[in-house]
């Protein structure tokens, strides 16, 4: 019996040892990044409003209830290029940082939720290709759709984006635009 105790015992000190790493971890990447400024909150809201209102529940209570929104890269983030970034999210620990072409190259709410739908996805462990692909056959519902938005720099961006990590939505030869989400 006390070999099993000695077990037990070894086991809760990594298992306590690998909490506190995560902990510390967490706490690096917050203090090392700026918070959102009061100005910001409003339209982070009214975009993940915008997702409350067309049905993305889950996406919805993720974004609200357990992500922590930054304004500038954390140490973690800076060692990546973000360009073309509208945010970045880093899973597992929910944090999502807003980068300013959020508020400035955003058309409107509806673009920014869609820019949030996509981060949504990476909270739940998406990558790119299934992030992109799960936002691009999710725009209808949503109203993010080449007759509203087909002009703007952000759908231009996230198309092609999207071709480039998600080809095999456009490989429908006989679609518009080999599209096989129209």
């Amino acid at each position: 019996m006390p070999y099993f105790k000695k077990i037990l015992k070894t086991i809760a000190n990594h298992a306590t040892a690998s909490v506190l790493a995560i902990v510390v971890l967490y706490l690096s990447l917050v203090t090392t990044s700026q918070p959102l400024m009061d100005y910001e909150r409003p339209d982070i809201e009214r975009a993940i409003n915008v997702l409350a209102e067309k049905g993305f529940e889950r996406e919805v209570f993720l974004l609200r209830n357990t992500t922590t929104f930054r304004r500038s890269d954390h140490w973690l983030n800076g060692l990546n290029e973000n360009e073309r970034a509208y945010a970045a999210t880093n899973f597992p620990f929910q944090i999502v940082t807003i980068y300013a072409d959020f508020y400035s190259k955003a058309a409107d709410d509806t673009e920014r939720a869609m820019i949030l739908l996509h981060e949504s996805r990476h909270l739940l462990g998406d990558d790119e290709p299934e992030a992109y692909a799960y936002v691009w056959q999710n725009r209808e519902r949503l109203g993010w759709t080449l007759r509203t938005h087909g002009s703007t720099p952000v759908f231009v961006t996230v198309e092609q984006q999207t071709r480039e990590y998600a080809p095999e939505i456009f490989s429908c030869p006989d679609k518009l635009w080999q599209d096989c989400t129209l």
